[in-house]
């Protein structure tokens, strides 16, 4: 009887995410296109921590350290993930008419920009483009994880890894264009794929960090000293300026050029009551944690680094809603009950998998990393002198 209570609390996290889920679709039904942008934007923050995941689990073998040994669990677990995302795909797929302008035939019909990109932003060209990039990635997850679990196959892995990086960027930056980019189809970014792609490995990095700075009592793996919490803080500082470097060149871009089509993005997310949340992705995904994880001594306390990543992952999530809804709720700030219970339902079920996924892998032993050819004189050990 004892294993009773744990059983029930393990069901009762997706038992809830799923109540949720159907709250959100039971009050999506006088507006189905707001219940379907909540829905997108949970999602979509949720796959960019299992992708973003896969993603540092591809550039640990090509730049070694000890900072991927360490957060390895915790990347494994949120990649696993990557199937359940697959799934809760379905909804955008059925829902698209709703949902794009561009899926709609009488907004085809009345506009000739709809007409001209109706060889790419076509339903059935979507949805097969949608599950072309799921295979691929499920194809990659497949591999790495096999690798990483397999002495004998490790040593394939670079190789693997580097490829994978390129063919990830590639798809997600198509991805990101087709699932948000195309909500405003006279809307178009250069920048906003490598945008999305550096804010999900910017996420899953906050996330591994702040579940390593913590330290859970029952695994039994060391805990980070202050040396590795330096290397896991310098890692996130180094995804900190990259997304702050493209947020800002998209936005000059955009104020250069002064193009109608460009700058109709951000007059709902600049002019209106939306600029606060502008104002607070600044405060949260670069100032506050740029200035402290410049200092040495912070980057090596775990309670502050442990903020640290939490401030970065409520930034992401604050991204996600910034990408996703202003421009559908022009008149200002807003929130909706089905932003709530869309972020909960989806949340809920992949917190609950990724706590059955880190329960299985914490105090697995994985394969070490081939050694890494460097300069005369380098040596490559989980023991190198490191600076914070």
């Amino acid at each position: 009887m004892s294993g009773l209570p744990l059983s029930r609390a393990r069901w009762a996290m997706p038992a809830v995410g799923v109540v949720a889920l159907l709250a959100c679709l039971l009050l999506g039904f006088p507006q189905p296109r707001q219940a379907l942008l909540s829905y997108l934007l949970a999602w979509f923050f949720f796959t960019g921590l299992t992708l973003g995941s896969l993603a540092l689990l591809m550039v640990h073998p090509l730049t070694g350290g000890r900072w991927g040994e360490s957060i390895r669990p915790q990347l494994l677990a949120a990649a696993r993930a990557l199937p359940l995302q697959a799934l809760l795909v379905l909804p955008i797929l059925f829902g698209m008419r709703v949902l794009y302008l561009w899926a709609q035939p009488q907004a085809i019909a009345a506009s000739e920009q709809l007409q001209a990109q109706g060889w790419y932003l076509a339903e059935r060209f979507f949805v097969i483009r949608t599950i072309a990039w799921f295979a691929l990635w499920l194809w990659l997850w497949s591999a790495i994880d096999r690798r990483l679990r397999d002495p004998a196959r490790i040593d394939r892995l670079p190789a693997l890894a580097a490829g994978g990086l390129i063919v990830y960027a590639l798809s997600m930056s198509l991805a990101a264009t087709d699932w948000v980019m195309s909500l405003l189809p006279q809307w178009r970014s250069s920048i906003f794929g490598m945008l999305v792609v550096t804010g999900q490995m910017l996420a899953a990095a906050a996330l591994a960090t702040w579940m390593a700075a913590r330290r859970d009592p029952r695994s039994r793996r060391a805990a980070p000293d202050s040396a590795l919490l330096a290397d896991l803080g310098n890692l996130l500082l180094m995804f900190v300026l990259a997304f702050a470097y493209l947020a800002f060149m998209q936005y000059l871009t955009v104020w250069i050029a002064d193009l109608p089509a460009e700058r109709s993005w951000y007059v709902p997310r600049t002019l209106t009551s939306w600029r606060w949340l502008a104002w607070f992705l600044v405060a949260f995904l670069f100032v506050v944690p740029f200035a402290v994880l410049l200092s040495r001594r912070a980057k090596r306390m775990p309670v502050v680094l442990a903020a640290v990543a939490a401030m970065l992952l409520a930034g992401s999530m604050a991204h996600a809603l910034w990408l996703v809804v202003p421009s559908f709720r022009a008149q200002g700030f807003s929130l909706r009950w089905t932003d709530l219970f869309a972020v909960l339902g989806i949340g809920l079920l992949w917190i609950s998998l990724y706590r059955v996924q880190w329960n299985a892998l914490r105090d697995l032993p994985f394969a070490a990393m081939p050694a890494r050819a460097g300069p005369p004189g380098h040596v490559q050990s989980g023991k190198e002198h490191r600076h914070g």
